[in-house]
């Protein structure tokens, strides 16, 4: 079976490593919301030369299931992550050193079911399709029929209600 995991607030704590971010940088309008969908520091931030985490730097910011879901399913997961491309290659690269195995798409800003879609027959009958963000639950549901759909309600949320919701990676098929 094919895993497809969303990154942020699926398997990395997204909300507690941009608090640390925010106390390690500068406060200020650098914070402020550049398109309403993520922090303007990011594009800033990131354009810097020496931008970058060490090796295992973030690792700490795994949800304490991740990191034994990925050693077990290996092959069979396939990070898929929405966003800044170098700000999430720096991210996903420092948060899973030493987790053998792992493939990872950055999307850049296309949504995962459209980037996925045209190829979903390549992954087995009823991948497995695991992301926090309705958007992108919706879009992979209509782009690639026979998926599983799961929201990841790492926040204890009530989810939107059209699709499973999990709190867990150990609560998947």
């Amino acid at each position: 079976m094919m895993y497809f995991l969303d990154f942020d607030r699926t398997i990395f704590d997204t909300d507690r490593f941009m608090v640390d971010l925010r106390e390690d940088l500068v406060a200020g309008p650098l914070f402020e919301k550049a398109d309403g969908n993520r922090p303007l520091f990011v594009d800033l931030y990131v354009a810097e030369p020496s931008f970058g985490f060490a090796p295992g730097e973030l690792s700490k910011y795994l949800y304490p299931d991740a990191a034994g879901f990925l050693r077990e399913k290996e092959n069979g997961v396939m990070i898929i992550t929405y966003g800044v491309r170098r700000f999430q290659e720096a991210k996903v690269e420092s948060a899973i050193t030493g987790i053998p195995r792992i493939s990872t798409i950055y999307t850049n800003d296309v949504r995962k079911g459209e980037v996925i879609g045209p190829h979903i027959g390549m992954y087995g009958t009823s991948p497995v399709f695991v992301d926090d963000a309705p958007i992108e639950l919706e879009i992979f549901s209509a782009r690639c029929p026979g998926a599983q759909i799961f929201e990841m309600r790492r926040d204890g949320g009530a989810g939107d209600g059209r699709w499973p919701v999990i709190r867990s990676l150990s609560e998947l098929p």
